[in-house]
């Protein structure tokens, strides 16, 4: 099954640029630790990449960038224009493709990612144990149709319940093309790396 990202075609050979935000925690250490496999943030694409467990299909195609909540529990205390900017100049510098803009949110980044979502500024989105349990009023849907998602949540999941994701899936596949928005669901946490919190990875 072919489950390549949804590109854009473009002549320019300009890379897709995919923007990681990472989850809640003390945020104290470096900005290093966001690339050790055993760091606060382990498990994340700065970590496979730094340990060499990333897949080839992100090595060898995006530019990957991850900001930091330094010294804020997560980036739920960032003004979204913040990142947004910071994303505006991720992709002047890495000169990548505009068009070609993916977003992976983990935990209180998901939920931060699906607002990101909402801009229209990126071509697919990643969701992964998100949070957001609330409902989205349909304004919001209405600028998400075109959008692309995946979103992975585990059953034994200790923080979130994948209740929250399950009702995430089924209104984003409410508006728009349904094919568009795709759901893993594990029944058990299949991630083998090292997690702060069981189960919520």
């Amino acid at each position: 099954k072919n489950d390549k990202p949804p590109l854009v075609p473009n002549k320019n050979d300009k890379p897709p640029l995919l923007v990681v935000l990472h989850g809640a925690g003390e945020n104290t250490l470096p900005i290093s630790n966001l690339a050790s496999i055993t760091g606060e943030h382990a498990g994340l694409p700065p970590s496979l990449i730094a340990s060499a467990r990333a897949p080839r299909e992100l090595l060898d195609n995006f530019a990957v960038v991850a900001p930091y909540s330094a010294k804020k529990v997560s980036f739920y205390e960032d003004p979204r224009s913040r990142l947004l900017s910071f994303i505006t100049y991720a992709q002047k510098e890495l000169g990548t493709d505009p068009l070609n803009t993916f977003l992976l949110g983990f935990s209180d980044g998901a939920t931060v990612a699906l607002e990101l979502a909402t801009t229209k500024r990126f071509r697919a989105v990643v969701l992964c144990s998100s949070g957001f349990s609330g409902s989205l009023p349909q304004a919001a849907l209405d600028l998400l149709q075109t959008t692309s998602f995946w979103v992975f949540h585990s059953a034994d999941d200790v923080i979130f319940p994948p209740t929250s994701s399950d009702r995430l899936v089924q209104s984003l596949k409410s508006v728009g093309d349904p094919g568009r928005v795709k759901y893993t669901r594990f029944e058990r946490d299949p991630e083998d790396l090292p997690a702060r919190i069981c189960c919520h990875s």
